[in-house]
């Protein structure tokens, strides 16, 4: 898929997100009933002019209630294992300035996320990012700065079991499965010589990934958990490219590159101090290591890499109705350990807009 195609895909699906969303008030097309009476053919969930008529054909799909899920933003890192209810969804746009001695790189991805139901959900997310470049990675006097689009993500999430008590700590915790894949959209090839690498916006892969994601509930305390492991499929780079390690780059005009398999691996503990605003503050580890050896490719000529990182977090929503709420957290990502890897201190910030459809938990 190229640059536009991920565009287009993703401008299509918020656009139609927007339109369907539930609590709409719009006539349903022939072939669909949207008053609630499945005897005019196929149910679809965007098309109900309101939540009660929704609920009553997607009963069979309502996820088991939570007496205790409070409105919180959640880690930045780390993944949770629940699924958006079928006809909730949010958009979440992050910010993570990624700060090394000499550069700068403001990530900005964009996250919308749909509950499917089935306990399925689907995640696209379109980063936009900012690059700076300085001395000591410049010439004395001179930097540079590039803005653009990187690359495109989407995630489909498999809900397996869900927390079976949000009390007892040894009740069975949320347990979901990911399947990950990324499209190369960001600039990786023909890069400007001028502009000291700030121009690079990807890594030039094709991904996939397939990650374990836990969440159990205690309360007021939450606890998170998330491994998984990403193919990078090879790629032809250019001179001036930077390898995943954010050091090492490439000299040659046409490099055969070969990545290592990339071992993700996040954890966090949240304490909600306040449940009807979501108030609290979270404690975050998050690390990556990359091997000299590819999966499925062989050994890895891209040099490896590993790091953890650690980071206090904050939050709180406001405001919030039964039908939307709005989570806010901000913290920080400071080095703990890093190996090939340079000394990284990164602060955060994220807004999730969250639309409840009838069987959604924000602000309810």
């Amino acid at each position: 898929m190229t640059l536009k195609g991920a565009r287009d895909f993703l401008c299509a699906v918020f656009v139609w997100t927007a339109v369907w969303a539930p609590g709409t008030a719009l006539a349903a097309p022939l072939g669909f009933d949207a008053a609630g009476d499945s005897s005019g053919g196929m149910s679809f969930p965007m098309l109900y002019s309101n939540d009660s008529a929704m609920a009553k054909d997607f009963q069979a799909l309502a996820p088991p209630f939570l007496p205790w899920g409070p409105n919180s933003s959640g880690p930045f890192f780390t993944g949770t294992a629940e699924v958006e209810p079928i006809g909730s969804w949010y958009i979440e746009p992050f910010a993570y300035d990624y700060l090394t001695p000499g550069a700068s790189s403001l990530y900005m991805p964009m996250r919308l996320a749909i509950g499917l139901g089935h306990n399925l959900e689907l995640d696209t997310y379109l980063p936009l990012e900012q690059n700076w470049v300085g001395p000591p990675l410049s010439p004395s006097g001179t930097s540079a700065s590039h803005f653009g689009v990187g690359n495109t993500h989407f995630e489909i999430k498999w809900e397996l079991t869900s927390d079976g008590n949000v009390y007892l700590p040894l009740a069975t915790p949320a347990v979901a499965l990911a399947f990950d894949f990324w499209i190369p959209s960001g600039q990786y090839q023909n890069l400007n010589p001028q502009d000291y690498g700030a121009d690079q916006l990807g890594n030039g892969t094709y991904n996939e990934a397939v990650m374990l994601l836990v969440r159990k509930h205690v309360k007021p305390f939450i606890f998170y958990f998330q491994l998984g492991d990403i193919v990078e499929n090879p790629s032809t780079v250019g001179a001036g490219y930077s390898f995943n390690n954010g050091i090492a780059s490439n000299s040659l005009a046409n490099f055969h590159m070969v990545d290592g398999n990339l071992l993700y691996y996040a954890g966090a503990f949240e304490h909600i101090i306040n449940t009807e605003w979501g108030a609290g503050y979270l404690l975050e580890l998050y690390g990556e290591s990359q091997s000299g050896q590819n999966l499925f490719f062989g050994p890895a000529n891209a040099p490896p890499f590993s790091f953890l990182w650690w980071a206090p977090e904050v939050e709180v929503t406001w405001p919030h109705t039964q039908k939307f709420a709005a989570t806010w957290g901000a913290g920080v990502a400071l080095p703990v350990y890093q190996s090939n890897y340079p000394r990284t201190v990164t602060p955060m910030g994220t807004v999730t807009f969250y639309i409840n459809g009838p069987f959604g938990y924000r602000g309810m």
